[in-house]
């Protein structure tokens, strides 16, 4: 058995590196892209101040981005409709986390993992990313459980279809601060998508999100915004440990992060699936006990027939669908930590793939830094050759 060079094996990194460029398309949208992704502070910063400063010198601080529209004239605890320039504030909101999410990513995880001992390029990205979510979700679910605390349906899936519509309409400035903020989250989710690196599971995350921002709209417009707040809480609750996990993982912190798994595991069963499920049957059984005929009635923002029933349920079922399919990938997971004793999330390019890769592209302490890294590669792969 001969001994490998380190020069050839880094001529091969650095030769994969570059055919891996050359394939990426050279398309006007390709550079666009990257354009956009490579200065999101700068434009999002831009747009953000243009946004407020029509606000205060053209509108006088009541612009539809920035303000909430649509107040009931005359209501006493200072209620809400819905309405088309509600795309405005959504719109703003979009803007608003591509911001945020690229400071708090670049000015304070990316720094604090790269502290605390993280050198990969890709893991500094990946822990970013996933630091920002668990952020994100962290907020949104202890708002979106404010609001259900706050309002007819906290433990009371009745009240989800009682009173409709009148009781469902009219919404408190919170519950409909809280609806649009989300909506400008998914709209964002769904920009990252597609002018950031292409993962494995482009096509499902994409399908997700569509299918997510659908329902959210379809709820706000119909005046149910009651099920969708309950259906947000169950969504964010287990995405909270899965991002948790992934990021103390990039930390190295192995028990820390199969226990905040575990955890992930259970919360996702219980309301990814049970939860959900639930929900999903009290929409076609119970749903027609309190509304038992279609209602078409633009001026009372009723609209619930079996027409928009059915579209419900078929939205909710592909997101069951999905989710299904990425339980299936988190039983693998499973797997492999039980018999294998390796915690990878197989759900997207992160790890599984290129770890080689990754590797070279560690930040050196010096110049050689990446050398001594290829050669151990290199002879891990040949082990298991041999």
């Amino acid at each position: 058995m001969t001994t490998a060079d380190p020069s050839k094996e880094q001529s091969y990194f650095k030769a994969k590196a570059a055919m891996e460029a050359a394939a990426k398309p050279n398309t006007p949208f390709a550079k666009a892209s990257k354009w956009v992704v490579d200065n999101q502070e700068g434009w999002a910063l831009v747009l953000l101040a243009l946004i407020h400063g029509y606000d205060r010198l053209v509108t006088g601080a009541t612009s539809s981005f920035v303000h909430l529209q649509h107040r009931i004239p005359g209501d006493p605890e200072g209620r809400y409709y819905c309405g088309l320039s509600d795309i405005y504030f959504i719109l703003h909101w979009t803007v608003v986390f591509t911001y945020i999410r690229v400071v708090v990513m670049s000015r304070l995880l990316e720094p604090f993992a790269r502290w605390y001992g993280v050198k990969s390029v890709r893991k500094l990205t990946r822990f970013g990313e996933q630091g920002w979510l668990a952020i994100y979700y962290t907020l949104s679910n202890s708002a979106g459980l404010y609001v259900m605390y706050n309002g007819p349906h906290w433990m009371n899936m009745r009240s989800f279809w009682e009173d409709y519509p009148e009781g469902h309409r009219q919404m408190s400035a919170l519950m409909k601060t809280y609806y649009l903020v989300q909506m400008g989250f998914w709209f964002q989710q769904i920009f990252v998508l597609l002018i950031e690196e292409r993962r494995k599971d482009f096509v499902v995350m994409f399908t997700h999100h569509i299918v997510t921002c659908n329902l959210l709209g379809m709820s706000l417009f119909v005046s149910f915004t009651r099920v969708g707040n309950v259906i947000l809480c169950c969504m964010d609750s287990s995405d909270i440990f899965l991002s948790a996990t992934k990021c103390l993982r990039y930390m190295k912190m192995d028990k820390l992060s199969v226990a905040c798994f575990v955890v992930f595991i259970l919360s996702w069963i219980y309301t990814r699936h049970y939860l959900y499920i639930k929900i999903m049957l009290s929409l076609i059984y119970e749903s027609r006990q309190y509304i038992p005929y279609d209602m078409w009635d633009p001026e009372r923002n009723a609209y619930f027939t079996w027409a928009v029933q059915s579209a419900f349920v078929a939205l909710l079922g592909i997101l069951q669908l999905l989710i299904i399919y990425w339980f299936a990938l988190v039983m693998r997971i499973i797997y492999r930590i039980v018999f294998l004793g390796n915690l990878e999330d197989n759900r997207s390019d992160s790890e599984e793939d290129g770890e080689d890769e990754e590797e070279d592209k560690d930040i050196p302490e010096n110049g050689n830094g990446n050398s001594d890294k290829i050669r151990a590669l290199k002879s891990k792969s040949k082990k298991k050759s041999d």
